[in-house]
């Protein structure tokens, strides 16, 4: 039986290396359709499929690989490894999976190694782990690649994952024999977001120690924000990170808060999926609709409705917006965004009913926020009735709540770095 494995799995890698100059290709152009720039392109190709480290020499000392998929995940994966010390930070190899992730990380001043996940296949992952002489893993969140799992067992390399978050649609389908036998075993220890989490993968997982930690993406330096307007009146409500599959609801709460007295600020989750949609809001609402490509400051907005097509500036609007709608969350496909940056701005915040990357946000925004609503009609309400004085309220109940989770953050931090210490 073992033989007959081995000879299927010899056939596949073969299938896999003879298709891979085709699945390149595809790479390149499915990035052209995407107007990602050539550089970019090439740059993730190379990565991904490990030519651009063929001739490059292997790491002599051993290394510690954290894997994020995607913005989140990055973010997520940025706020442990800001903890570390420099010496355990220079061991640190972070791939990512999106190119908006890796240029959002190497655009920012760091001592780590920022490179894209490779290919997931058992050559690829063989070659990519050995060149960077990796013995430990952690995977943020959820991002399980059958191939590395299996290399990182084969080598008797160990792994764990962190700040873990599973629908019950992926819970469902890794609770199968398959998984638990060959895919679970290099997976020492998972950290999960909730009590009721760690209830549903403790079946999936039974022979996998799984904790209870609160989300990595908790504020920790909220000192550094100095938001100076938090008391102010503000007059902008902002929708952000909105996807095409939720274009309806974008849409019916535009016509709706439209009617309030707020400008109105749109910042879509990727800046060029929204052509169409940025002409036919010109065609019905004319003057009153406007695009800028920069964001500067609240000056430069005149319009009632401006969509921004830029990267990176969420924060700055989120610190001058009275009210905030986190979309990613109005699609069963989609898993939510981050609700707590809006509120450390001083932004209240709203959002749909569809969060499951986000429900220790929603648990710890519950106790804080009473009457929490995902329909739109009520969304419409609420802010119609948000004062300052509640906006204010909410962020004061969320920066209270936030000191006392941070300290279970920072010990578990800890416990994390001791880990990788003891490689």
């Amino acid at each position: 039986m073992k033989k007959i494995f081995k000879v299927c799995l010899f056939a596949i890698v073969q299938l896999i290396l003879f298709l891979l100059p085709l699945i390149a290709v595809y790479s390149f152009f499915k990035g052209c359709r995407q107007k990602v720039s050539l550089k970019d392109n090439l740059r993730h190709i190379g990565q991904h499929y490990f030519l651009g480290f063929l001739f490059s020499k292997p790491n002599v000392n051993s290394c510690i690989m954290i894997h994020a998929i995607s913005l989140g995940e990055a973010d997520a994966a940025i706020n442990l490894i800001s903890f570390f010390q420099p010496q355990i930070r220079q061991k640190i190899i972070l791939t990512v999976t999106t190119i908006q992730a890796y240029k959002k990380l190497t655009n920012q001043p760091n001592d780590i190694t920022i490179v894209y996940f490779p290919f997931d296949s058992l050559v690829h992952q063989s070659l990519f782990i050995n060149h960077f002489n990796i013995r430990k893993a952690i995977i943020i969140e959820h991002d399980f690649w059958p191939n590395f799992l299996a290399t990182m067992d084969l080598l008797n390399r160990e792994i764990i994952l962190l700040n873990g978050h599973f629908s019950d649609k992926t819970i469902n389908r890794l609770n199968n024999r398959y998984y638990q036998a060959l895919l679970f075993s290099p997976i020492k220890k998972v950290f999960v977001q909730t009590t009721e989490l760690k209830t549903k993968m403790l079946p999936v997982m039974p022979n996998v120690s799984i904790s209870v930690t609160p989300s990595y993406k908790l504020p920790l330096n909220t000192t550094v924000l100095d938001i100076k307007n938090i008391n102010s009146e503000r007059k902008i409500l902002t929708l952000s990170n909105f996807h095409p599959e939720e274009l309806n609801t974008v849409s019916e709460l535009l016509a709706k808060l439209v009617k309030l007295d707020y400008k109105i600020i749109l910042v879509p989750r990727h800046i060029h999926l929204f052509d169409n949609l940025i002409k036919k809001w010109e065609e019905a609402y004319q003057n009153r609709f406007a695009v800028i490509t920069q964001w500067n400051n609240a000056t430069n907005i005149t319009a009632e409705i401006t969509f921004v097509k830029s990267y990176g500036v969420l924060s700055k609007i989120y610190s001058l917006s009275h009210a905030t709608i986190v979309f990613g969350s109005f699609d069963p496909s989609l898993k939510g965004h981050s609700l707590f940056e809006p509120i450390l701005y001083g932004s209240m915040v709203y959002y749909g009913p569809y969060f499951s990357s986000q429900q220790y946000m929603d648990e710890f925004l519950r106790r804080i926020i009473t009457n929490i609503k995902h329909d739109t009609d009520s969304i419409e309400q609420q802010i119609k009735h948000l004062s300052t004085h509640d906006r204010i309220d909410i962020y004061n109940k969320f920066m209270v709540n936030i000191e006392n989770e941070k300290h279970i953050l920072i010990n578990h931090f800890k416990e994390i770095e001791q880990w990788i210490k003891n490689n």
